[in-house]
């Protein structure tokens, strides 16, 4: 029985969500289902990184190496890093800092993290997605995809992983 009303419950949200294509950076406004676990394209290059889809964070969080916050002019803060793709590839960034978030740690702490924008892509979808730059080290994924990019893109079985069947190709400059 209660297997019947989430599924209802499911239909529902789906029926009364908005229209897609004004929400959405895709004009045909499709939704595509994937895993819990999938490879995220990032950035314009696309490199390739293992990611979590967790419907449980707003915002997305990438694990970023050598993070060092500066200023250009007066008040416009700036920061260099590196992220390196499953396959070993690295790129280094300068991204100007959109927001800086207060992220709560387990102990009961808070940790200010960096926030860029960047674009994402996973299963053929690509938007611009909010990051912030995180150390990641201790966690299985470099990449965890919240929320804010995955409304009105992405649907997620989480029973299972790597099922995306369109590619992410890298975005190009014209």
């Amino acid at each position: 029985m209660m297997l019947t009303r989430c599924a209802v419950f499911a239909a529902l949200i789906l029926v009364t969500a908005p229209p897609l294509a004004a929400a959405d950076d895709d004009p045909r406004g499709n939704v595509v289902t994937l895993g819990y676990i999938e490879n995220i394209a990032v950035g314009k290059l696309g490199l390739e990184m293992k990611g979590k889809l967790d419907t449980g964070a707003d915002t997305s969080s990438v694990h970023a190496h050598n993070v060092k916050v500066y200023q250009r002019g007066e008040k416009d803060n700036w920061v260099r890093f590196r992220l390196i793709g499953k396959n070993g590839r690295s790129i280094r960034y300068d991204q100007n800092v959109i927001r800086f978030a207060q992220i709560k740690t387990k102990t009961g702490g808070a940790i200010r993290r960096p926030v860029i924008h960047l674009p994402l892509c996973v299963g053929g979808k690509w938007g611009l997605a909010e990051l912030n730059l995180a150390d990641r080290g201790d966690f299985e994924y470099d990449i965890l995809v919240g929320r804010e990019f995955l409304a009105n893109r992405v649907l997620i079985d989480s029973g299972k992983t790597f099922i995306a069947e369109d590619e992410c190709e890298p975005v190009d400059d014209d």
